[in-house]
């Protein structure tokens, strides 16, 4: 019997080492803007459609993970992520701070959500970052009327390195292929941006809010004081009219 759990892991640790060696600076770029952010009070923003909202779950609230974090939900689970025009509904649902943060998840970096969602987020005068494929978005159109893709629009661009299709495994006897490496390499990105901020923070003499892990002695006490510092900054709130930044009738 083939092997193809040694094929998947080898394509990931290949995947990740070509990260390590050709996407560091931008993610070193992307951990000064995070820094930046959290010492003048703003958030780390957070957002993914359909899979690509598992990796910006992942980085928010949790162990290891940096308290002023905070994910914008895609409602539809990556259902409309096609349709244009949806993005400032699901924005207005919240309010960012001034110096706040977008990262913006997509591994084609095509479809209209993801890529309004950084329109909207720039013209507010948010620094926005894009984690995404270079190889798939590059090989395939937009499907957005700008003819625009993510990496067009954001300000730092993570390339995830991943393949067109995300799939890296060719099956014997069949045109498909299995394992996805986007998930993976996503989290692991955002787990290095999420190092390098603190690391700049602790350097700027700013203790950095980390949460530490609930099944560890002492913890409860440190993981409430942050909560109660950083859950206002996090709380959405109801729309009853689209704010300035998402209400095009202003603009």
């Amino acid at each position: 019997m083939a092997n193809f759990v040694e094929n998947y892991l080898t394509n990931v640790i290949a995947v990740l080492q070509t990260i390590q060696q050709e996407s560091q600076a931008a993610i070193h770029q992307a951990a000064e803007a995070v820094a930046d952010a959290i010492q003048n009070n703003g958030m780390f923003v957070l957002f993914g459609s359909g899979h690509s909202a598992l990796i910006a779950k992942d980085a928010a609230y949790r162990a290891g993970g940096l308290a002023p974090v905070m994910v914008i939900d895609d409602i539809a689970d990556g259902d409309t992520e096609r349709m244009e025009g949806l993005a400032k509904y699901i924005f207005a649902r919240y309010e960012l701070r001034p110096a706040s943060v977008l990262a913006v998840i997509s591994n084609s970096g095509i479809n209209p959500v993801p890529i309004e969602m950084a329109m909207i987020a720039k013209s507010g005068g948010f620094k926005v970052i894009a984690i995404t494929s270079l190889t798939h978005s590059q090989s395939v159109a937009s499907r957005h009327s700008s003819g625009k893709k993510l990496s067009d629009i954001a300000d730092i661009v993570i390339d995830t390195h991943g393949a067109t299709g995300d799939a890296s495994v060719e099956l014997p006897g069949s045109t498909y292929k299995v394992g996805a490496t986007s998930t993976i390499a996503g989290s692991a990105i955002l787990q290095s941006i999420t190092v390098q901020a603190a690391t700049l923070l602790a350097e700027r003499g700013i203790q950095p809010p980390i949460f530490v892990s609930g099944n560890v002695p002492d913890s409860a006490e440190h993981n409430a004081a942050l909560l109660e510092r950083y859950r206002p900054y996090m709380a959405r709130y109801q729309m009853a009219k689209l704010p300035p930044i998402v209400d095009t009738n202003q603009q």
